[in-house]
């Protein structure tokens, strides 16, 4: 079995549907079957929009990206019935009561299961994207594995509350604008590997799409982390894609690599996670100076 995260590219079409002609090119590519979980970025949902006249505010983008979002949904069900693979395809703008919420579809020939971003940006506040609810924890073929989307990495009790129901592989989707914003995601997941030993994908989406202004400018690489630890790589690097373009971080072996994670070896913290809650809830202060 293996874990294909994606750094993707979206691009402007000339027809609606032709983002649908990529992705089935590039899961060919990749040889996608059954034996293969892929995930897509945050916002990659997007694509299925980018036709017609482009231009727009971010807030006629979150109802246009809307719009679009169970058509997306629609084709990520044709590639997974075409390949047998198992896709989170990348999150967008979907319509929930009188608001909208960030949502990717975890789509496998067993079934399906929607995703929400639980944390909005301040950027997303501003727009008034609203908090998704919390996702379940998924067992799958894989393995037993939970999804989180962003800026969700850069919060430990989101990821931590997945480990401890027994998650082992962790799936992040992304989408960030500066290269800072990169090392925020990046260093998240590495830290959410290590806390909970286990494995964390991340699918940034890169490049330029001037006609949006919610994905304008996009920077980062997709990878796969594991704890820094016995029989594992030095610096916790599983698999990497290219910087800053279009590629994909894949894992081999995701059996074997997601036994070795959960099993530590010099360190154990995930075990000791409540030896921390022990202490006082308030320290007292002591001044020097």
């Amino acid at each position: 079995m293996r874990l294909a995260a994606a750094t993707w590219a979206p691009v402007w079409h000339d027809r609606p549907g032709a983002w649908l002609d990529r992705y089935r090119s590039a899961l060919a590519q990749i040889r996608a079957d059954r034996d293969t979980l892929v995930v897509f970025p945050e916002y990659a949902a997007l694509e299925a929009a980018f036709h017609g006249a482009g231009g727009g505010s971010a807030a006629e983008w979150m109802a246009r990206g809307a719009a679009s979002f169970d058509s997306y949904c629609d084709g990520i069900r044709t590639l997974v019935s075409e390949t047998g693979a198992t896709i989170l395809g990348g999150s967008g703008f979907a319509r929930d009561g009188e608001g909208i919420v960030n949502r990717a579809l975890f789509c496998a020939p067993e079934g399906e299961v929607a995703v929400e971003k639980r944390m909005p940006t301040p950027y997303e506040r501003t727009l008034g994207l609203r908090p998704g609810r919390p996702a379940p924890l998924i067992e799958t073929r894989f393995g037993a594995l939970a999804a989180i989307i962003c800026y969700d990495s850069e919060f430990p009790l989101i990821a931590r509350s997945y480990a401890e129901a027994g998650a082992e592989i962790l799936l992040v989707p992304s989408c960030t604008d500066t290269e800072q914003g990169a090392s925020r995601v990046e260093i998240g997941c590495r830290a959410r590997a290590l806390e909970g030993q286990m494995l964390v994908a991340m699918a940034p989406l890169v490049g330029e799409v001037p006609e949006c202004e919610v994905v304008d400018v996009n920077l980062g690489r997709a990878a796969v982390f594991c704890p820094p630890d016995t029989g594992l790589p030095p610096d916790g690097t599983l698999a990497a894609g290219p910087r800053n373009a279009p590629g994909f971080a894949i894992l081999n072996g995701l059996e074997a690599e997601r036994e070795r994670a959960r099993k530590g070896g010099q360190v154990g913290v995930r075990g000791h996670w409540t030896e921390t809650e022990t202490g006082p809830r308030a320290f007292p202060r002591t001044i020097l100076r």
